[in-house]
Parts: structure tokens; C-alpha cells; sequence
């Protein structure tokens, strides 16, 4: 008598994961949000005070006015320039690095080194080399430093500008504080970029507050939570 061998059935394999488009949608309007923010943290605003100083600079006949001009456009172009190589260096960082807690005094200390400064201008750094964040936390919050330090060294005729960096109850703390012109933060287009600012704080999980009057200086004042476990 003959056997017959009933093959067993193969079991149908696994049902692809299906994709979640609404997701994907999100992290690529996420993505683009935050290109949107540094090429008008970067590239916009240094471009535009090019324009405004060439502008003054093209209807002065005062060869003193003129050359303080010609000095803040050039300073202006290279934060620019400075600026814009950052950006390219953070796009090109790994994406394992950033999934790594982040010092911020080293963020810090790296964004604001390889930001030029007039001739005469002091930036003073106290930083607390114990604050550590979540990488992403710590990116916005060194572009908001960058932005206000960038700020005080091309619009406010500042000559020191203190950052500090300390560590209080769990929180990391930053002071940008300047000796410049100052502002009237109620009129219009006084806050030139504040609420940049505030959008990236809002990222970071951190609390903003700017202070600032017309011959006062400005000052910054950032609190945000260090990454759980530091």
C-alpha cells in the first residue's frame, strides 16, 4: 500500500506593518518647520542687515557714518557666512550622535566661537560644563543664545556681552545680557526676531523672557529642565 504524504500547509507570511502616512506627514512638516526656522535664523536676517547697512552707507556723505556702515555689513555677512557653515555641519551630524544627552556649554561654546565679533567687542562666557540636555533641546537652545548674542554684536553697538550658563534645582539656566542701545519691546518690529525665539524655547521645553528698553541693554533669560538623570 502506498503512503501519501500531505504536504503541510506554509503559513502565509506576516502582514506588512502598515504605513501611517498621518505620521510621516507630521515629521515632514516637523522637518521643514525647522529648516524654515534656520534659514531665517541664518541666512535671512544676516542678509537683511547687509541690505540696511549698504542702504544707509549708499546715502551717507559723512565718511565716518559710511565706514561704521561698511563695518557692521561685513560683520554682518560673515556671522552670516559663519552661520550658514553650521547649519550645513549640523545637517551632516550622524544621526546616532544626536541621539546622545548634549553638553550645552560645549554647544555653546562652539556656536559662539565661530560667531565674529567688532573690532573692540567682548563676549564673555561662564558656562557650567554640568548642564546636560536632550540633543535636540540643546540645538534650539544654543541657536536662541547664537541669535541673541548675533543681535547685541550687529543692532545694539554693544560692547560686552556676558552669556551664562549655570545649573539651579535640576534646571539649566542661561543670561544673555548686553550693554547696547536696547529696545522698546512694544513697538512694532522692535522684536526682530523674538518670536523665533520663543518658538524654539517652546521646542526645547524651556521658559523665555526678554528684557530690554531703549538705553538699557537687552537681556535673555532661558530656564528649561536637564535631561532626566543628570
Amino acid at each position: 500500500m502506498r503512503q501519501l504524504t500531505i504536504p503541510r500547509p506554509v503559513p502565509a507570511p506576516a502582514p506588512a506593518a502598515p504605513t501611517e502616512p498621518a505620521a510621516l506627514d507630521e515629521a515632514l512638516r516637523s522637518e521643514r518647520l525647522r529648516c524654515a526656522r534656520d534659514v531665517h535664523d541664518i541666512v535671512l536676517q544676516d542678509l537683511t542687515a547687509v541690505l540696511l547697512q549698504l542702504r544707509a552707507a549708499s546715502g551717507s556723505t559723512d565718511p565716518a557714518q559710511l565706514a561704521a556702515c561698511l563695518a557692521t555689513a561685513t560683520l554682518a555677512a560673515q556671522q552670516g557666512l559663519a552661520s550658514a557653515r553650521d547649519f550645513v555641519r549640523r545637517l551632516r551630524t550622524s544621526p546616532v550622535a544626536l541621539e546622545r544627552p548634549a553638553s550645552l556649554a560645549a554647544a555653546l561654546r562652539a556656536t559662539l566661537q565661530a560667531l565674529p565679533l567688532a573690532a573692540g567687542m567682548r563676549l564673555r562666557l561662564q558656562l557650567d560644563d554640568a548642564a546636560t540636555l536632550a540633543p535636540g533641546a540643546c540645538e534650539q537652545v544654543a541657536m536662541i543664545v547664537r541669535e541673541a548674542v548675533g543681535n547685541a554684536a550687529k543692532h545694539a553697538r554693544a560692547s560686552v556681552i556676558v552669556c551664562r550658563l549655570r545649573v539651579r534645582a535640576g534646571r539649566a539656566q542661561v543670561q544673555v545680557r548686553d550693554d547696547g542701545d536696547g529696545f522698546d519691546l512694544h513697538m512694532p518690529r522692535a522684536g526682530f526676531g523674538i518670536g523665533g525665539m520663543h518658538e524654539r524655547a517652546a521646542l526645547a521645553g524651556a521658559s523665555l523672557q526678554v528684557d530690554s528698553a531703549p538705553g538699557r541693554g537687552t537681556t535673555i533669560f532661558l530656564s528649561l529642565p536637564l535631561e532626566p538623570g543628570e
